[in-house]
């Protein structure tokens, strides 16, 4: 019975592989092209390397601060992820103008994209006094539930490099050049973590350990700044393009908004209406839905350019996303056997047992997660096939979702619990949704090549 399993699963690589690259040999190679050797499996292996980086990161200082002050991190790390995936959405939009030209006009294109990269990074250092001022005068980071607003001034001081970064990883996920991608992001993981441990052991606190997370972007960006070439003096005409990739970011930008909606919204509600207790409790439970969706969230950077390259040069469809499907599957069936099994010695392992409460959500937690990720590869999908439908689904339920979880504690003795169940079943019927519209879609595709 064993032996015909891995016969038939063999059988389906080799399919597989046959459907995206033609007649290669056996099916021992068939297995390594499609699977192993690919850019997208070396990302995805690079991403969880830098994601247990930032879980033993998360492990650390949620067991040195203590819930209420880590709360309070990770109110920050929300903040930062939300500024990253809203630059994201440039990354997305360069990654897919980039995989959708070769040759000669790739070369035009990434000297009009280093002339764009040069006025973003320029005009984020222009407006950075005035954001300063206005977090400043407003009182931003008392308003969103921080006891030390000098954490919100340093996140601030972090965007200037965010926007380079974000045109700088466009630029690499569309040529699919997986080295200088995992080079950027090792870097700073690493320099986030071991940063961090040392601003806290020498007695800067919270806000060392912050420092760390924004120096991080900046080293980030050093990285991987060389993949866009030198400007010539001939200055191209960058109107058509630097209009394309706008309109092309705003799709990208609203999925990345729906992200930090979906997993990260409730962090905010529990800081403005829950006790520091349950707040934290909530926070910790957040770490564990980025585990999972960072651990699949480079798949969908490999997974827009493969799709969009492959439509191109009229390849199979699913030939270019069964790697993505496969490494998905795998990762999130592992992560929800183990949650289930093994809740409270997680919860223990990775936050502490002074976070034990969040074991009963991590069930809830943990399959909200699962949901959004599926979600997220599949709007990114659809939307590699120019139908947007996926991500504006996704940002309607994120808006539903808070809505309802806003009703939810506001006037009612409700806890974080509630907000859990409200998380789940709302990602649970837009995976069903976007995995309807994405069939259909598929399917129209076939029939259209036929």
């Amino acid at each position: 019975m064993k032996r015909g399993l891995i016969e038939t699963s063999s059988l389906w690589l080799n399919q597989v592989s046959v459907r995206t690259s033609g007649p290669v040999g056996d099916t021992h190679r068939h297995f390594r092209s499609t699977f192993i050797l690919t850019p997208a499996v070396i990302i995805f292996l690079s991403s969880n390397f830098v994601n247990a980086g930032n879980l033993l990161f998360n492990t650390v200082f949620s067991r040195w601060m203590g819930p209420a002050l880590y709360g309070d991190l990770a109110l920050v790390l929300t903040l930062k992820l939300a500024i990253l995936g809203l630059f994201g959405a440039l990354q997305m939009s360069v990654s897919r103008e980039v995989a959708q030209v070769e040759g000669a006009e790739l070369k035009d294109l990434k000297l009009i994209l280093a002339r764009i990269n040069k006025m973003v990074f320029i005009a984020l250092w222009i407006s950075l006094p005035i954001v300063l001022a206005t977090a400043i005068y407003t009182e931003a980071g008392a308003a969103m539930g921080l006891s030390n607003t000098n954490l919100l001034i340093l996140v601030i001081l972090s965007i200037p490099f965010a926007g380079p970064l974000s045109m700088c990883r466009g630029v690499a996920f569309g040529e699919l050049r997986s080295n200088v991608i995992v080079t950027s992001a090792n870097a700073e993981m690493l320099v986030r973590l071991l940063g961090a441990v040392i601003a806290w052991k020498m007695g800067f606190g919270v806000e060392g350990v912050v420092f760390a997370i924004c120096l991080s972007i900046a080293v980030g960006w050093v990285a991987i700044y060389k993949v866009m070439p030198s400007m010539s003096r001939k200055k191209p005409h960058i109107q058509k393009v630097a209009l394309g990739v706008a309109i092309g970011a705003v799709p990208f930008a609203a999925l990345q908004f729906a992200q930090v909606l979906s997993l990260d919204g409730d962090i905010f509600l529990a800081k403005a209406r829950l006790d520091s207790e349950e707040a934290g409790l909530l926070a910790a439970l957040s770490l564990f839905q980025r585990i999972q969706f960072f651990a699949c969230f480079a798949l969908a950077g490999t997974l827009l350019p493969g799709v969009v390259s492959a439509a191109r040069q009229g390849k199979a469809i699913m030939g270019a996303a069964a790697p993505v499907v496969f490494l998905f599957l795998l990762v999130s069936s592992f992560v929800l056997v183990m949650v289930f099994m093994k809740s409270d010695l997680l919860v223990r392992l990775l936050v502490g047992p002074e976070f034990g409460g969040a074991a009963k959500g991590l069930l809830l937690a943990a399959t909200s997660a699962v949901a959004f990720t599926a979600s997220y590869l599949l709007a990114t999908l659809l939307s590699a096939l120019k139908d947007q439908r996926g991500i504006w689904a996704a940002l309607i339920i994120s808006i539903v979702q808070l809505g309802l979880m806003a009703v939810s504690v506001i006037g009612s003795e409700l806890g974080f619990m509630a907000l859990l169940e409200i998380k789940m079943w709302c990602q649970v019927g837009l995976t069903a949704l976007l995995l309807s519209l994405s069939a259909h879609v598929l399917s129209k595709k076939a029939k259209e090549n036929m």
